[in-house]
């Protein structure tokens, strides 16, 4: 099999079964870097185990490495038909990035709100609507439609997605495009654009969030994914429907959702303080059936419940494929 052809078939059932731009050049470029060279007629798993062995020694880092053995993998099952070639790709264990406390999130806002209409639009896009820091890049001013009060993201990691928008951010982004926009280009799409009126980077994000956290005396470090953590444990901590979060983080699976889900010590011996008071003579499996009982019969609530069973039994990581070709 002639490789630029197979890599061509590859570049197509890419962009025929994943939505997000990134990731298509990610796992076709992931191909192309590990398997340039090779006889695909003749490819073992010799080979492929050599060519995992060589990213290991280039000292790449761990993500990048997990998502080359995804691309190969599905390449390999795709294109080659080979399903006897496959890398192994160990469950790693999710690394949660601490939310900003409500409190530190309203000082970073006064100081936004002072400081500049973008800066302030800025924070409350990437908090309330809990943006990635390329979907911010990437906003144009169509995207925005105030009649019903969405806001349209094109190409964002999940596809194009539709999620409402608070009052408070519709307001912000019409004041900063009214009074303070300055396009260099009339024909300019974006949203937000910089001093030189184009189109603002992911730089401009990060250091500006960093320069406001600052200025509001924040002495932990501060990164615009932290937004988007602290929207979904917000969300959580303020016992809204687990499903609308998901809808709003645009989660493909609930469980990518729960695990933003961090009730502190204190909730936790609370709950369980109010479900098994003056029950002390029960083991572990009674408790976690009586815990069951409770939730069927309305008497807890879904969330008490998973509060409950994560106490009372050890977690459990499930490889349920994260990246897409694992398998």
């Amino acid at each position: 099999m002639n490789f630029d052809l197979a890599l061509e078939e590859f570049r197509r059932y890419l962009k025929q079964n994943f939505d997000s731009k990134d990731t298509q050049k990610t796992y076709f470029e992931g191909v192309k870097l590990t398997l340039e060279g090779k006889n695909l007629d003749a490819l073992t798993q010799r080979d492929l185990d050599d060519i995992d062995i060589g990213l290991k020694e280039r000292g790449l880092a761990s993500n990048t490495i997990r998502v080359r053995r995804a691309a190969i993998n599905l390449f390999c099952k795709t294109i080659l038909k080979r399903k006897d070639l496959h890398l192994k790709i160990p469950w790693q264990k999710p690394i949660h990035k601490e939310p900003i406390p409500p409190e530190e999130i309203e000082r970073i806002l006064e100081v936004a709100k002072v400081k500049s209409k973008l800066d302030y639009a800025l924070i409350l896009v990437l908090y309330d609507e809990a943006l990635r820091r390329s979907e911010v890049c990437n906003l144009n001013v169509d995207d925005v439609r105030p009649k019903t009060m969405e806001l349209y993201l094109r190409d964002s990691k999940t596809g194009n997605n539709i999620i409402k928008m608070t009052s408070r951010v519709a307001n912000a982004i019409d004041d900063y495009i009214l009074y303070e926009r300055r396009p260099e280009d009339p024909q300019e799409k974006a949203i937000f654009v910089s001093s030189r009126g184009t189109r603002i980077g992911e730089h401009f994000v990060r250091d500006h969030v960093k320069d406001l956290a600052v200025q509001a005396g924040i002495t932990t470090r501060v990164h615009p994914h932290r937004f988007r953590t602290s929207c979904i444990t917000h969300l959580f901590n303020n016992k809204i429907n687990p499903e609308i979060i998901r809808k709003h983080a645009r989660h493909s699976q609930l469980r990518q959702t729960y695990e933003y889900d961090r009730p502190t010590q204190t909730d936790e011996a609370d709950v369980i303080e109010r479900v098994f008071v003056k029950k002390d003579d029960l083991n572990n499996d009674d408790r976690i059936k009586a815990t069951v009982d409770k939730y069927i019969k309305g008497e807890i609530t879904k969330f008490e419940m998973q509060t409950i069973l994560d106490v009372l039994r050890p977690k459990q990581l499930k490889n349920e494929g994260e990246l897409r070709g694992y398998q």
